[in-house]
């Protein structure tokens, strides 16, 4: 046997490896993708499906925050207009035009006000919130059981630092509002 004829059977050999090795390597390469393809549609399944579940628990903590937050501001709106009433009651009588028996039967509607309220409050509330309607509703108490004098200035500082501790609980805003009018 020549070398030509050495030449010839092993280019044969190899052409008919490479023929086969060519037909392997591009059903393997389609085996590959094909399977590749279909974990890659598992995975986004499994990933949609946990992302599904994870929007849906953020949906509810977003709800329930929500519905709590809205629980507190409407709290302390009712503190709010028990206090602005019992306010226009203590002017009123001050001036004269409520007097008598009237005037106690809106103070003892005021107290069970007061008292609902700060059940509210305890609900809810932070220690720093309670305190302070603590004072101002104690102070009020004391104008209306005539321990000490109406006096406005009084009042109205103990109003703002419950106000000002509302709006930190609630987030508005952590620096305090003050009184800037001139009564």
């Amino acid at each position: 046997m020549g070398w030509e004829t050495v030449l010839k059977l092993i280019t044969a050999a190899l052409a008919s490896i490479g023929t086969g090795g060519a037909i392997v390597f591009g059903l393997s390469s389609w085996i590959g993708k094909v399977w590749a393809n279909r974990i890659l549609a598992n995975e986004r399944h499994k990933l949609g499906t946990e992302l599904e579940k994870t929007k849906r628990e953020l949906d509810i903590i977003k709800e329930t925050t929500l519905r709590f937050q809205n629980d507190k501001i409407r709290t302390y709106r009712s503190i709010l207009d028990v206090v602005a009433r019992i306010l226009a009651l203590l002017d009123a009588h001050r001036m004269g035009r409520l007097q008598g028996q009237e005037a106690g039967a809106r103070f003892d509607e005021f107290n069970e006000q007061r008292i609902r309220v700060y059940g509210y409050l305890a609900m809810i509330a932070p220690q720093e919130v309670m305190d302070a309607n603590d004072k101002l509703m104690d102070y009020i108490l004391e104008i209306t059981q005539g321990k000490i004098e109406y006096n406005w200035n009084g009042v109205r500082e103990l109003a703002i630092k419950l106000l000002n501790q509302i709006r930190v609980d609630i987030g508005i805003d952590k620096n305090p509002i003050e009184y800037r009018g001139r009564l």
